[in-house]
């Protein structure tokens, strides 16, 4: 373990940072992120930043933001790809910054991250650094569970062809980005629907909670509401 996180988990992520930033189905809800993060932000914490894509797109609702990762590569990429006088990568892990930071933050966003973590405990980390009023909004991967689920996630599948011809312009991924990915897979866990419901309940009491259709669910906390 490195800062809280498998070292395994951190090499396959120093070697996804050398692959180029194309849409995914993380990118398909960075509207909906950005639709709820407020404008007019003294400082974002963005946890689990990859290379910067959505990072960059924060610039216009913070006088800065801290973008953090515990992959040494993909702050690297980062700071090549989407430098930004506002914006101050950092390679260290969630954990480990939350604990030593005095910063409090307006609004604290993480993308296909938290899963890589403890839910419930970064999750009530994360509100002990937020302002007086303010947000953690999460995007992450859900589990399927129950009929419901598993025919959401068929029809998910029947249509992402689609998708992947409108974005990408082509059906499925290369080569490199499927070897890749595949080591990765392999240490992924996910929550279900009812998990994040009552992790949620237990570390921050009332949220929306979202089950979005390409395997994703969102959190939208606001303290003080």
């Amino acid at each position: 373990m490195e800062n809280g996180t498998d070292i395994r988990v951190i090499k396959q992520f120093d070697a996804i940072a050398f692959l180029q930033d194309t849409w995914d189905h993380n990118q398909q809800y960075q509207k909906y992120v950005l639709q709820n993060i407020p404008r007019h932000c003294t400082c974002i914490l963005d946890v689990g930043c990859g290379t910067g894509e959505l990072t960059k797109k924060l610039i216009p609702y913070a006088h800065e933001i801290i973008a953090i990762d515990v992959s040494k590569n993909m702050v690297e990429e980062a700071q090549k790809r989407n430098a930004h006088e506002k914006i101050r990568y950092i390679n260290i892990s969630a954990e480990k910054y939350l604990a030593e930071t005095d910063i409090r933050f307006d609004v604290i966003v993480s993308v296909a991250a938290l899963h890589h973590m403890n839910e419930e405990s970064m999750l009530e980390t994360m509100r002990g650094k937020l302002t007086e009023k303010g947000k953690i909004v999460i995007l992450d991967l859900v589990k399927n569970e129950g009929a419901v689920e598993y025919l959401l996630s068929i029809l998910a599948v029947l249509v992402n062809p689609i998708i992947m011809v409108i974005k990408r312009g082509r059906v499925g991924i290369t080569k490199e980005e499927r070897e890749v990915w595949a080591g990765h897979f392999q240490y992924d866990t996910y929550v279900t629907m009812k998990e994040v419901r009552n992790i949620v309940k237990r570390a921050l009491g009332k949220a929306k909670i979202k089950r979005h259709f390409f395997w994703r669910y969102s959190i939208v906390y606001s303290r003080g509401v």
